[in-house]
C-alpha cells in the first residue's frame, strides 16, 4: 500500500513532500529517501507522539502538529500531498480536498488511499445465533460511538472523486478495489481482530465483552474464536487510491 501511494505521487529528486495524518512515518520515511538530500518530506498529525516516533535519527523530517482540515501552511508551499487512511476519520472531507489543493504549489500532485468502508461487509453469513444473547449485548456496546458523524462508513469512492473535483483540481483519477472472501480464518487471526481496536473511537471486541459480561467473557470469547474458526465466512473489503493534479496555472 504504502508503494503504490508513493508510485502514484511520482516522486523525484528535489521535490516537497506533504504527509497528511503521517502516523508514525510508514509514507514519509520513505518518501524522504526518494526525494534525495536535495528534497523535503514534512509529516504532519494531530498526535505529537506519533510525530516523535516518526523523527529517526540522521533522517531529515519536517514534524508538524495539525490537522487535514486546516493545514497550519502557507498557500503553494508544497509539490506533492500524500495521505493513507486518514480521510476516512475526518468528518469534513470537501475542506480537507480544498485543503490539499490549497497548499500545493501548480501542478502538484495528490496522491493516497482510502478503505471504503460503505461496503465492508464481515462475518455476512455466519450463524452465531447459539452465542445470543451475549453477542448482541457485546456488539451494541463495542459499537456505540465508533463512527461519530458517520466519517468512516459515510462515503464511497464517488464522494471521494466528487470532493477533489469540486476542490478544485485539473484531473482526478481513481482505482476501486473490491476483494470478497469466503473462507475460515485461523485461531490467531480471530484472536488478533477481537482484541484490536478498529479505530480511535472504539474499545475492542475483547474490551466490550469484559465490561458487558464480566467474569463470563472468557467462556463467550472462546466460543466465538471456536466458532469463527470451524465455520466458513464471506467478507467484503474495499478500498480507493486516488490520484488528482493541480492545473499548472
Amino acid at each position: 500500500m504504502r508503494d503504490r501511494v508513493l508510485a502514484g505521487a511520482r516522486l523525484r529528486q528535489e521535490v516537497s513532500v506533504l504527509d497528511v495524518g503521517a502516523g508514525t512515518g510508514l509514507l514519509a520515511l520513505e518518501a524522504r529517501r526518494r526525494v534525495g538530500e536535495a528534497g523535503r518530506v514534512i509529516a504532519l498529525d494531530t498526535s505529537t507522539d506519533a510525530l516523535a516516533e516518526c523523527a529517526q535519527p540522521g533522517i531529515a523530517l519536517g514534524l508538524i502538529a495539525g490537522d487535514a482540515v486546516a493545514l497550519p501552511l502557507p498557500d503553494q508551499c508544497v509539490d506533492v500531498v500524500v495521505t493513507r487512511s486518514v480521510l476516512i476519520y475526518v468528518a469534513n472531507k470537501a475542506r480537507a480536498a480544498t485543503e490539499f489543493h490549497r497548499v500545493l504549489r501548480p501542478g502538484g500532485r495528490v496522491s493516497l488511499f482510502e478503505p471504503i468502508n460503505s461496503q465492508y461487509k464481515s462475518l455476512a453469513d455466519v450463524d452465531l445465533s447459539d452465542l445470543e444473547p451475549a453477542r448482541s449485548r457485546v456488539l451494541e456496546r463495542w459499537q456505540s460511538g465508533g463512527d461519530p458523524g458517520g466519517a468512516m462508513g459515510g462515503f464511497d469512492d464517488r464522494d471521494l472523486v466528487g470532493h477533489f473535483v469540486d476542490a478544485g483540481f485539473e484531473t482526478v483519477e481513481l482505482t476501486h478495489e473490491i476483494v470478497h472472501r469466503r473462507t475460515r480464518a485461523p485461531g490467531p487471526k480471530v484472536w488478533a481482530a477481537l482484541t484490536m481496536r478498529p479505530n480511535p473511537n472504539m474499545v475492542s471486541y475483547e474490551e466490550a465483552a469484559r465490561e458487558v459480561l464480566g467474569s463470563a467473557a472468557d467462556q463467550h470469547l472462546a466460543a466465538l474464536v471456536s466458532a469463527l474458526t470451524e465455520r466458513p465466512s464471506t467478507s467484503v473489503d474495499a478500498g480507493a487510491y486516488l490520484r488528482a493534479r493541480r492545473a499548472k496555472r
